[in-house]
């Protein structure tokens, strides 16, 4: 009798304990969830879209302003022309824009913002989308 209370204690506590751990092992599990694509608009207009992220991450450095101010080799992205010019693929290097190869951090571009963090890989998808749609000053 001893040896089956014995037993059935141990066959009950065996199960308490992996029903336990289990339980432990759910409540701390992790799903990874890649992140969310960015909503891009159908349409990317310069306005809504990318004059608002140059304002806020680029003209602090390329302004009118600093353009007149510093060396001839800033950029002044308030002239849309100049800027397109950045912006088109073919002025750039391997096909890539220099505006756009600067965001992204690629290999032989200038990082930027020089002084700043990396653009939101949203912003990034924004202003990628413009230029593919050729830059229009819409």
């Amino acid at each position: 009798m001893k040896l089956y209370i014995s037993f059935r204690l141990r066959q009950t506590a065996t199960i308490f304990l992996g029903t336990a751990i289990a339980g432990l092992l759910a409540a701390c599990s992790y799903t990874y969830e890649p992140p969310r694509p960015c909503d891009l608009p159908v349409t990317v207009s310069y306005q809504a879209h990318i004059l608002p992220i140059l304002k806020e991450q680029c003209y602090s450095c390329h302004s009118a302003d600093k353009y007149k101010t510093e060396t001839s080799s800033t950029l002044n992205m308030e002239d849309f022309a100049s800027l397109k010019y950045y912006a088109t693929p073919a002025n750039g290097r391997d096909n890539v824009s220099y505006l756009i190869g600067n965001i992204r951090h690629a290999p032989g571009f200038q990082p930027m913002p020089k002084d700043g963090q990396k653009l939101s890989a949203c912003e990034i998808a924004l202003i990628q989308a413009w230029v593919d749609a050729g830059a229009p000053e819409n």
